[in-house]
């Protein structure tokens, strides 16, 4: 099995690069924290509280500033990461893990105004999928020129469960309230750090990528960010609180909560265990839907009119967002690992219809006629190829490129009297790892991530390790892609600090419109979007509302 799990348990620091005998030390307005100094000249500070442990009467609310604590606190060993759907209570996973990490370089003080670099781990908003990120390696390529900073955010039923009583007594989209809360936090503590205030650049993947463009719609978010990097954006559907009731019945029901009015109700959820609550934070049909498959995300985001003002792509198209230059793109085979091993074209229609129960079967039909039946992949059932790919381009690709058209009409090079300051950026990833192929995976969601953070970066204590193939053949990739992004922290274009032997990152606004650069050993290049891709994106664009 590629990217075995490891045991959260034998993981108690990055171990990127051994320590050495100093401490490093930042006070901050609640308390004061040791981390440590490594060998390669930078500070690690992992494991702090930016909010109070959201349990008892704080769970489903928004997050809490951290009390005083009078005493030293140590950063020396990584929170709990946020418990999220299907999963065990287990030795490090837990409702207690509001906590921030960050490397900074040694040498950095109040008066650095260093770029801060705040990474978004995703999930699909169930699940923390990438916890605990070693960010050393990043600041130590930055000539030590960088702070960058990785936290743990609520998931699943605990971070988005939705429902009128929610809005009386809870809080909505606390697991974005939690993003938020980070990113003010760093406002309020960046200069301990070394950092700017006014340059901030904040990036996510996946979920955390769905994140990213979620706070780019909040004007109240203008002055948090200078930049905004989004890979494999996963923004889904975001229906109305209102809409979502069915699933707060479902979920008191599941877990013994349904007695009495709403207080009650609420009182009740605050009281049971993680324990028990987690046997209600699972996958469910939706309403509409079958009762297979499962849908891959239950727990989401909703439109709650405040944090999230409206429906997504509609602000994208109106133009109400806000403008930062951005880095978007995807993988090539985003929808890999989450797609159903379908054996027949009704197998199919079932996968999408369980993720889409809002589509009729006409229209279900429709898809399939986009995405006939295509070549066979290793492992896998003769149907899975034309599956992964209409759900990883819907549920990933599309989404993504429906924001970089919205975007591009307001990047200045088209029209004018438009912010000159909007600028974008596309990728195409589609990196050729022998093993990767063998498992009929392609390019997969995710896989870009070892490629930014490095091989000892993404040593996480719970889901994955980077492919063998960026520490071998693959790893002139590595330099590459990550100086790309380096450049973008530092001086908000890819090019800038790009590596020598990487060609100029071309604007997807500039002279070849919708041209995305192929990231591919001894292929990187420019290239445009395919006309098939693109009439499958309009497609899928236009049902927005549908889905």
């Amino acid at each position: 099995m590629i990217w075995p799990t490891i045991a959260i348990a034998a993981v108690i620091s990055s171990g990127c690069h051994a320590a050495n005998t100093f401490s490093a030390k930042v006070e901050l307005d609640h308390t004061t924290y040791v981390g440590t100094r490594l060998s390669n000249e930078v500070d690690e500070f992992i494991g702090i509280r930016y909010a109070e442990a959201p349990l008892g009467d704080l769970r489903f609310r928004a997050p809490q500033p951290p009390k005083q604590q009078p005493d030293v606190q140590r950063a020396t060993s990584f929170g709990d990461y946020c418990i999220g759907t299907n999963e065990t209570v287990d030795v490090g996973v837990s409702e207690d893990c509001l906590f921030v990490n960050i490397w900074r370089p040694s040498n950095a003080t109040r008066e650095s105004k260093l770029p801060f670099w705040v990474f978004i781990q995703g999930g699909g908003f169930n699940l923390n999928y990438s916890p605990n990120y070693n960010g050393s390696e990043v600041v130590e390529k930055s000539n030590n020129n960088i702070v960058l900073v990785n936290f743990n955010w609520r998931v699943g039923v605990y971070g988005f469960l939705a429902g009128k009583p929610m809005e009386k007594f809870g809080d909505l989209n606390v697991g974005l309230l939690d993003q938020l809360a980070v990113l003010l936090w760093v406002q309020d503590h960046i200069h301990q750090f070394g950092g700017n205030p006014d340059h901030v650049v904040i990036h996510g993947s996946s979920a955390g990528a769905g994140s990213v463009a979620l706070h780019l719609l909040n004007p109240a978010n203008t002055r948090l960010f200078t930049g905004a990097i989004m890979e494999s954006t996963f923004m889904p559907t975001q229906p109305l609180a209102s809409e979502l009731e069915w699933q707060y019945e479902r979920f008191i029901q599941t877990v013994g909560c349904s007695e009495g009015n709403a207080r009650l109700q609420m009182r009740c959820l605050r009281e049971k265990t993680t324990k028990e609550l987690q046997k209600g934070n699972v996958a469910t049909p939706f309403p509409g839907g079958p009762s297979q498959p499962l849908p891959v995300w239950p727990w989401t985001p909703c439109t709650d009119g405040d944090l999230i003002p409206d429906k997504p792509l509609d602000m994208y198209k109106r133009g109400e967002f806000i403008k930062v230059p951005m880095i978007i793109g995807n993988n090539e085979n985003e929808g890999a690992y989450f797609t159903a091993n379908a054996s027949t074209e009704e197998e199919v229609r079932l996968f999408i219809g369980s993720n889409y129960p809002r589509l009729s079967k006409t229209k279900i039909t429709e898809i399939t006629e986009y995405y006939p039946r295509t070549n066979p992949v290793p492992q896998h059932a003769e149907w899975f190829p034309s599956a992964e790919q209409a759900y990883g381009e819907s549920t990933f690709t599309c989404p993504a490129l429906a924001i970089l058209n919205a975007a591009g009409k307001f990047d200045g090079s088209q029209e004018l009297n438009l912010p000159k300051s909007v600028k974008l950026w596309s990728y195409h990833m589609n990196v050729y790892d022998e093993e990767y192929v063998a498992m009929g995976l392609g390019c997969p969601h995710g896989y870009e991530e070892g490629l930014i953070f490095g091989p000892s970066g993404t040593k996480i204590p719970k889901r994955y390790q980077p492919p063998a193939s960026f520490s071998t053949y693959n790893a002139p990739l590595v330099s590459i892609v990550m100086n790309y992004w380096i450049s973008f922290v530092l001086t908000l274009s890819p090019n800038t600090h790009k590596d020598p032997s990487a060609p100029i990152w071309e604007h997807w606004g500039g002279g070849n419109a919708r041209s995305k650069l192929l990231v591919r050993l001894g292929e990187l290049r420019m290239e445009p979007m395919t006309e098939a891709q693109v009439t499958r994106c309009d497609f899928w664009n236009e049902m927005d509302r549908s889905l």
